[in-house]
């Protein structure tokens, strides 16, 4: 009796599991056809990563997203800044449409793909960067390797590495890897993907469509696995540098972490004023409405961030005729 409940209990999993193998493979082919790439696969060496331009004038706005942030989240403050700057959203190897890459990945290794990226793309030099969260520590590395090629940072609620390697965060961050393994793994099977078409409700912040691509694209196994590496090269060997006089804004979140997120807090307020103190032109300015979700919960905040370093660096390189000058932005005059 006992055998035979426990073989049909076997069979009945092993049904569940090959049901949900095959429910996963047709959604994404399904997916495949329903939404394809918003943008351009740049090949950047046997490897393609998506890009989505908007906007024409100089400078080149670029958008580095946080560990498992997809691109498209920010999509609708790319609408906004398109319209006094090209702005580019793209995504880092395994995210959206860009290509996998063999993990593990150093944070270099990312900022290199950057660069060969924006290179191939052909956007004119020199970059304004933006990055949130994880982004933060990748735009800071970009501005150290290819510093000629950055006329200015805005970090969005970036850590301070003081703060991310406290002993009580990287315990905490473990337990988040973990969870993405396990999520990573029952991919296969398409329980992210069921539970997101029950439980999931879109983004009211973006058009339908765009919420459509979000959903379909951070449940499969190639998302999970990117989050993965992502959390797994935050290493503290990385020496990430003062940044001269680069403009440089800093924007916090004002309302705290939530749940066990709070443990980020310890610290962080400070880590703040250290990252805006790297630069002799660095601001650091609060969300008070906003969580760690800036571009969500005040997203005209960093859209103004972004034209206030834009104006800041072009008044930079008009003091310094020796360096190449935007073109086609002029500085603030007296008479407005």
């Amino acid at each position: 009796m006992h055998i035979a409940l426990l073989s049909s209990a076997i069979a009945a999993c092993l049904g569940l599991l090959a049901a949900g193998f095959l429910y996963e493979r047709r959604s994404r082919r399904i997916d495949a056809l329903r939404f394809p790439p918003m943008g351009k696969l740049i090949d950047i060496g046997g490897r393609r990563l998506h890009l989505l331009e908007k906007g024409t004038a100089p400078p080149s706005v670029v958008i580095e997203q946080g560990a498992g942030g997809p691109s498209l989240a920010w999509f609708a403050v790319q609408e906004q800044i398109s319209q006094f700057a090209r702005v580019c959203l793209y995504d880092r190897a395994g995210y959206q449409w860009s290509d996998e890459a063999a993990a593990p990945r150093s944070m270099a290794d990312r900022v290199n793909d950057l660069h060969a990226l924006l290179v191939n793309a052909q956007l004119p030099e020199p970059y304004i960067l933006v990055g949130h969260s994880y982004g933060g520590f990748l735009v800071r590395l970009f501005a150290r390797q290819y510093p000629e090629s950055v006329a200015g940072l805005v970090l969005v609620d970036a850590p301070h590495e003081d703060v991310y390697f406290q002993r009580e965060v990287l315990a905490f961050y473990r337990k988040v890897t973990w969870m993405l393994r396990a999520m990573k793994t029952l991919s296969r099977f398409g329980l992210p993907r069921f539970l997101s078409r029950r439980f999931a409700r879109p983004d009211p912040g973006l058009p339908p469509a765009v919420s459509e691509r979000l959903a379909a694209m951070t449940v499969r196994r190639e998302y999970f696995a990117a989050a993965i590496d992502d959390v797994r090269s935050i290493q503290p060997s990385e020496h990430f540098g003062p940044l001269g006089d680069l403009p440089v804004t800093v924007i916090t979140h004002g309302q705290p972490f939530p749940g066990p997120f709070a443990v980020l807090e310890k610290g962080w307020r400070a880590g703040q004023e250290r990252l805006a103190a790297l630069s002799t032109n660095g601001a650091l300015l609060v969300a008070e409405k906003a969580n760690h979700m800036i571009h969500m919960d005040e997203p005209d905040m960093i859209v103004a961030a972004v034209r206030s370093v834009i104006e800041t660096a072009s008044r930079k390189k008009t003091r310094q005729p020796d360096l190449l000058p935007f073109t086609g932005i002029s500085p603030r005059s007296d008479s407005g």
